[in-house]
C-alpha cells in the first residue's frame, strides 16, 4: 500500500487497533547499491504482521525493484511513504550525488517521523558516505546524523551478534586522533550505556572487557601511557559505581576478542573503529548489526556497506538486514 502523505500514516497508526506489534520504520539507503534490495528481501522473509513496516523512499523504485527480484510479500501490509523520485533501473554501482540526495532525504523524513510519532524502532539500510557528502551531508555517518535530531550527547556505536558484541569508544575519526579524543569521562559514559543494554538482554550481570589502545595494552607503560592515564581509571570508576567487578581491562586486544568469542566476556569495548570491526566482521559478517546507543529510539543498521560491486545482480544477502530488525525488536521487548 502506497501512502504519499505521512499524516495519513500517522492517523492510520492511531486508528488501526490491529497494530499490536511495534512499528518498524525503514529508510531507503543508496539506490545505486544493495540497500533497497536487502530491505525488500528482508520484508519478503519476515512475518509482516509482527513488524508493521513503514518504508520511506521513492514508491515507483520500490515497486520496480520488487518485480525484478520476483518477491511475493503482500504490499498491503507495508505502508510506504513516497519520498521524491529516482529512476529505475538506477546506475548500479556508481557514485552519484543524486543518489546521496534521495538517501539523505528519506533518512531525514524517517527520523522526523520516529521523533514526531514516538515510533521506537528505526532501521537504516546502507548509504554511501561520499555520495552523501556530495549532496551536502556534513556528518561522519548515519549514527551521528540520527543523534543530531535528539537531545543526545555522545551517541555510541555498538555492534551485536550472537557470537560477539562490541562497543566503539570512538567512531569515524582518523587513527591519529584517537588518543586525543579518548578521555576517562567519555569512556565511563559510553561503557555504562553498553553495560545497561547488555543487562537488558540477559538476567545475568554482564562481564565486559575493555581493550588497551597500544600493543599488549602498553606492556606496563613500555608502549604508551593511555592505558594507565585514561583507560584504567575508567575501569576502576565503573567497578566502583557497580560495587562489583563487571569491567575488566585494559586488556591486550590481540587476544581479547578470541576470549570473548569463547564466552569469557559478554561484550568488548574497542577504542577505535577497526580495532572492533575487524574481529567482529571476521566472525559475524552476515549477522552483525549496528546499534546506536544513547538515543530515545532504537536505531539498527546492517553491518555492511552499499556493496557497489554486486549491486543490480539480485544476489545480495539480506541476513544482516534481517538481523537488524530482529535485534531491534528484541531490544524494544527487553
Amino acid at each position: 500500500m502506497v501512502i504519499s502523505d505521512s499524516s495519513r500514516v500517522n492517523q492510520a497508526i492511531r486508528d488501526d487497533s490491529s497494530l499490536r506489534a511495534p512499528t518498524t520504520v525503514f529508510s531507503f539507503g543508496d539506490p545505486n547499491g544493495i540497500g533497497p534490495e536487502v530491505l525488500l528481501k528482508c520484508l519478503d522473509t519476515l512475518d509482516l504482521s509482527s513488524v508493521n513496516p513503514i518504508v520511506f523512499g521513492p514508491a515507483e523504485y520500490f515497486m520496480a525493484l520488487y518485480r525484478d527480484l520476483g518477491l511475493s510479500f503482500d504490499w498491503r501490509q507495508v505502508r510506504v511513504i513516497s519520498v521524491g523520485e529516482y529512476p529505475y533501473p538506477p546506475r548500479w554501482g556508481e557514485l552519484d550525488r543524486k543518489a546521496g540526495s534521495i538517501a539523505l532525504k528519506s533518512l531525514k523524513q524517517a527520523i522526523l517521523f520516529c521523533r514526531q510519532e514516538g515510533v521506537r524502532l528505526l532501521v537504516t539500510p546502507p548509504v554511501n558516505k561520499a555520495a552523501l557528502q556530495d549532496a551536502g551531508f556534513e556528518f561522519p555517518g548515519q549514527t551521528e546524523y540520527v543523534a543530531s535530531f535528539f537531545d543526545c550527547d555522545n551517541p555510541t556505536m555498538s555492534f551485536f551478534s550472537d557470537k560477539l558484541k562490541v562497543m566503539l569508544a570512538t567512531t569515524h575519526i582518523p587513527l591519529s586522533q584517537v588518543s586525543e579524543v579518548l578521555n576517562t569521562e567519555m569512556l565511563v559514559h559510553k561503557c555504562r550505556l553498553f553495560r545497561d543494554t547488555l543487562q537488558q538482554l540477559s538476567s545475568a550481570e554482564p562481564r565486559i572487557a575493555v581493550c588497551g589502545l597500544n600493543p599488549h595494552a602498553s606492556e606496563g607503560g613500555l608502549f604508551g601511557t593511555e592505558e594507565e592515564l585514561l583507560i584504567k581509571p575508567a575501569v576502576q570508576e565503573l567497578n566502583r559505581v557497580l560495587k562489583r567487578e563487571g569491567f575488566f581491562g585494559p586488556l591486550p586486544a590481540d587476544s581479547l576478542f578470541w576470549r570473548a568469542v569463547q564466552g569469557e566476556f559478554h561484550g568488548v569495548v574497542a577504542l577505535f573503529h577497526d580495532q572492533g570491526l575487524i574481529p567482529l566482521k571476521m566472525v559475524a559478517f552476515e549477522s552483525a548489526v549496528n546499534v546506536t546507543l544513547g538515543l530515545p529510539i532504537i536505531r539498527c543498521s546492517p553491518d555492511h556497506g552499499t556493496a557497489f560491486g554486486i549491486a543490480g545482480r539480485g544476489t545480495a544477502n539480506p541476513g544482516s538486514m534481517l538481523a537488524a530488525v530482529k535485534w531491534g525488536l528484541r531490544l524494544i521487548d527487553s
